[in-house]
């Protein structure tokens, strides 16, 4: 079982598959430059690529003999695989969270010049439950955060109830609709259990087989895309 993230956002204005991998290629992966561009390809009417994002970090280290601590700054590379579907305006990144879909969305209007407008998609999480409950096999709601919960009016914050039972797990989502902050299922995928993790603005983590990836990725997209 590995894990895997695939985070989504309406992105409008992308490229043809064959004018981003061009200006991808074209960008390259400069000295100068913060982010640059690791691969680029295209494939059935999509780009794919990934992005590298260049930083400095502070380090502080010891020398044991004189006792002395300073302070170095270190590179720390951060990537960001990606893929692009310009018919669907939609952007998909397979690491981080909203801070790399942004970071994407950044690169292709500023780095690649394109005119694009990103913005998240908004995943009603109770709707995402039922259309798992009804298009998978084994599904179950496992667990769920709330946010701003109250059981009595001495308590109140994030709340992070598991259930043994989905139905009385979907009558708490009915119940704290505005507050649900994550939810976490479990269903069967084509060789072993899927676990995800589902948030509102579409950023999924979930863990499968390896070789389950891309039909659990088709299932997720799917609550995203109708």
């Amino acid at each position: 079982m590995s894990t895997f993230k695939i985070n989504f956002a309406q992105c409008r204005g992308l490229g043809s598959p064959a004018e981003m991998v061009a200006a991808m290629e074209e960008f390259g992966l400069a000295e100068n430059e913060e982010v640059g561009v690791l691969h680029a390809d295209a494939a059935a009417g999509a780009t794919f690529g990934t992005l590298v994002r260049r930083t400095q970090m502070a380090v502080q280290r010891l020398d044991a003999e004189t006792r002395e601590v300073f302070t170095e700054n270190v590179s720390k590379v951060t990537l960001y695989p990606f893929g692009a579907f310009p018919e669907a305006d939609r952007l998909e990144v397979y690491a981080g969270t909203t801070s790399g879909i942004q970071q994407v969305g950044d690169f292709i209007g500023s780095g690649l010049a394109m005119a694009v407008v990103t913005d998240p998609f908004e995943v009603d999480l109770l709707g995402a439950v039922e259309k798992l409950l009804k298009n998978t096999k084994k599904c179950q709601l496992r667990a769920v955060r709330a946010t701003d919960y109250a059981a009595n009016s001495y308590m109140i914050g994030t709340y992070a109830p598991k259930f043994m039972d989905t139905d009385h797990g979907l009558t708490f989502m009915e119940q704290y609709a505005e507050a649900l902050k994550s939810v976490q299922v479990r269903f069967a995928g084509p060789s072993a259990r899927v676990t995800a993790t589902l948030t509102p603005n579409a950023c999924f983590s979930y863990s499968c087989h390896e070789d389950d990836q891309p039909e659990v990725q088709q299932i997720l997209r799917k609550l995203v895309t109708g």
